[in-house]
C-alpha cells in the first residue's frame, strides 16, 4: 500500500467487547473464514454456524427496526453494539461504492457494500471498527503489534504513525490492514482488505473517523444507516 508504511498485527479488545481480528491464517485455530469476510473464533475452537442462515441472511433486512442488518452467512447476525462513528456516505464516496448493504456485530461490527446493484453475485466489500485496549492508540497500536510478532513469528512487525494523522497508527500483513484511531475516549480499530479502497480512499475514511464527535455507549441510534441524520418526525394528517 503505497502510504502504508507499515507492518501488520491484531490487537486485544476493550473489556466490552470480545478478542479482536487477527491476521488470516489458515493454521490459527482462532479464524474461522466466512465467505468474503473471516471472524474470530471462541476459546480456540472455530465457531462456525451450527445452525442453517436464517432466511434473511445474505439479504439487507431493516424489519428490526434498528439498523439495516446484513451478514454473509450467520445463522442469528445482529446489529453493532455500540455506534463507531463511521459515515457510510463517506466510505461509499471515498471508495467508490454504490451499494450499502448493511451492518453485523460478530466480535466486531462489520459493514458491507457493492460497487453497485448489478454486482449481487460479488463477494461484499467489509470494513470493520471494535473497541480496543490501551490508554492511546499508540498503547493500543504496541499491544497488536506484540500479539502479532508472537504470531506471526514476525519480529520486525511494527506500526507505525500515520503521516498527517496525529495520534493515529497503522500497520499491514499480507492482505489485512489495521488503523488505530485517537480523538475518542476509547481506541478504536479499523480494519480492512487490500483491494477495497484506494490508499487516498482510506485515509479519507480515517480522517473522518478520528474528527468524528464520541457517540456515548447505549446512546440511542438516529438513524438505520451510520452517519446519516435522523428521519423527520411524522407530521400530523391535516
Amino acid at each position: 500500500m503505497g502510504g502504508l508504511a507499515a507492518c501488520p498485527q491484531a490487537s486485544e479488545p476493550a473489556p466490552e467487547s470480545r478478542r479482536d481480528d487477527a491476521p488470516p491464517n489458515p493454521n490459527d485455530k482462532r479464524i474461522v473464514a466466512d465467505t468474503a469476510d473471516y471472524y474470530v473464533a471462541e476459546n480456540g475452537v472455530p465457531n462456525p454456524p451450527k445452525e442453517p442462515p436464517t432466511p434473511n441472511t445474505g439479504r439487507p433486512d431493516e424489519s428490526n427496526g434498528n439498523c439495516r442488518l446484513f451478514a454473509p452467512e450467520l445463522s442469528e447476525p445482529e446489529c453493532c453494539t455500540r455506534q463507531l462513528g463511521l459515515d457510510v456516505e463517506v466510505v461509499k464516496r471515498a471508495c467508490g461504492l454504490k451499494l450499502y448493504l448493511g451492518e453485523s456485530f460478530h466480535a466486531t461490527c462489520g459493514y458491507y457494500f457493492l460497487p453497485d446493484a448489478e454486482a449481487s453475485g460479488a463477494p461484499p466489500t467489509w470494513f470493520r471498527l471494535s473497541l480496543v485496549r490501551g490508554a492511546d492508540a499508540r498503547e493500543a497500536a504496541e499491544a497488536h503489534d506484540l500479539f502479532t510478532r508472537r504470531l506471526a513469528s514476525d519480529p520486525n512487525f511494527r506500526s507505525v504513525p500515520i503521516p498527517g494523522l496525529a495520534g493515529a497508527y497503522w500497520s499491514e500483513q499480507d492482505d489485512l490492514h489495521w488503523a488505530f484511531l485517537p480523538g475518542w475516549s476509547v481506541v478504536r480499530q479499523f480494519t480492512w482488505q487490500t483491494g477495497a479502497c484506494s490508499d487516498e480512499g482510506i485515509r479519507e475514511i480515517l480522517e473522518h473517523l478520528v474528527d468524528a464527535p464520541e457517540i456515548p455507549a447505549g446512546s440511542p441510534r438516529l438513524s438505520k444507516i451510520p452517519g446519516q441524520p435522523p428521519a423527520p418526525p411524522p407530521t400530523a394528517a391535516g
